[in-house]
């Protein structure tokens, strides 16, 4: 793979994630000289792609400022403390501006929230969505990294059994696809279960690798996207798994940066901020093969 490329690449993703800031300190995807809505979402995964590469935000202090303003917001509207109980709701919209001050290292107004955390217990389904692509599973993964930033996870084998459950065949989901298969598998890493015993599920992922794009989210699907690939080369990684057609992904994920250096799911799509996180990534791992001492 062409270092240069993909170094270019993360330099332009850097200076639109940049352009993205407003004023108070948050991120907005679709900000314009007289368009600033900065939103939860958006800061979070902002500060993942940078702190990805080594970086730290910009502008810090207003960061904080803005983060601390939504966890307020958030006990307004939920009429929550941080002592007391919290619904499943009410996580949905604490989970960001809290996780966000965490990976910056603000641990003071993090450790105010440990009781709440403590006592919110995880929630099951009791079914699934054919139609979810593993949103069940990339919440769960939030819920149980925020409960372990104080070592506290006391349903660790319910939710295994939960999951384990979702396995068909080697991939996972009503429909089994890549997407819910990663995603599962993220979650049984997160509690730390021996995943080298899927074999089964290797072999699901060996059917879905295709030259042209490196990956297709399932066994009779053709089309793919940056969050597929992202899928697809991490749930290879937690298997321990080679990437026969890595240079292909690379090549789809680069396709997909915007003009302005963002990138979206697909190479016709408007660029976000969370699909410019995962290319990050996937480009970060390209590189770090082509740089195995770094």
């Amino acid at each position: 793979m062409k270092t240069l490329q993909i170094e270019s690449a993360i330099a332009s993703a850097v200076a639109y994630l940049h352009s993205k800031q407003c004023a108070n300190g948050g991120f907005f995807a679709y900000k314009m000289e007289y368009l600033e809505e900065p939103n939860a979402s958006d800061t979070f995964f902002a500060v993942a792609a940078l702190q990805t590469l080594g970086l730290e935000p910009p502008n810090r202090h207003q960061l904080w400022d803005y983060l601390h303003s939504l966890l307020n917001q958030v006990q307004k509207n939920f009429d929550i403390s941080p002592q007391g109980s919290i619904s499943q709701a009410a996580f949905n919209y604490l989970y960001f501006p809290l996780y966000t001050l965490y990976c910056l290292g603000v641990k003071d107004s993090v450790n105010q929230w440990q009781q709440a955390i403590a006592q919110f217990d995880i929630p099951l389904p009791a079914q699934t969505n054919a139609t979810e692509m593993g949103i069940t599973q990339k919440w769960l993964v939030r819920q149980i990294r925020t409960k372990k930033i104080w070592g506290d996870l006391p349903q660790k084998q319910h939710i295994i059994k939960y999951i384990l459950q979702l396995n068909n065949e080697g991939g996972f989901g009503i429909k089994p696809n890549l997407m819910e298969t990663y995603w599962s598998l993220a979650v049984l890493q997160e509690l730390d279960y021996d995943l080298t015993q899927l074999d089964d599920t290797r072999h699901f992922i060996e059917q879905l690798q295709v030259k042209e794009t490196g990956f297709t989210n399932t066994v009779d699907g053709l089309s793919t996207s940056v969050d597929i690939v992202y899928a697809g080369i991490f749930a290879s990684n937690l298997l321990k798994m080679e990437i026969p057609y890595l240079e292909s992904a690379i090549k789809f994920v680069q396709m997909c940066q915007m003009g302005k250096g963002g990138f979206a799911r697909m190479p016709i799509a408007l660029p976000d901020i969370e699909t410019t996180y995962l290319a990050l990534k996937i480009l970060l791992t390209a590189y770090q093969y082509d740089h195995p001492q770094l």
